[in-house]
């Protein structure tokens, strides 16, 4: 899902880019900075700013002209979230290891002891 979510996403800012008659322009960065960062707001609110803001400095910089496809501002956006990934991976697998934890806990002292 999070990759047809980028997918998406990099699909509308190319139709917006290139609505415009392509090139980077101050407004074309803000308004995709904004975009991108509201998105990312919804997988990783902790870190969609610097993942945005790395995203379109990134943009910028290999397609100067916002002549990248679907598939290149997929793969940018991929290698700018790749450490916001890899911490929310890390979070849900300590929080899956606490609730094991803390079942097993709970098993032990609801186990009635052999007589």
């Amino acid at each position: 899902m999070k990759k047809s979510f980028a997918l998406f996403f990099a699909s509308c800012g190319i139709v917006a880019l290139s609505s415009c008659g392509g090139g980077w322009t101050e407004e074309n960065k803000t308004s995709m900075k904004e975009t991108c960062t509201s998105l990312q707001e919804i997988v990783y609110p902790d870190d969609a700013k610097a993942i945005c803001d790395c995203y379109v400095d990134k943009l910028v910089a290999q397609y100067p002209k916002a002549d990248m496809t679907p598939e290149q501002t997929s793969a940018v956006l991929d290698e700018c979230s790749a450490d916001a990934k890899k911490k929310a991976e890390e979070e849900a697998e300590r929080k899956m290891q606490e609730m094991l934890n803390s079942m097993d806990a709970a098993m032990d002292t609801t186990t009635v002891p052999a007589q």
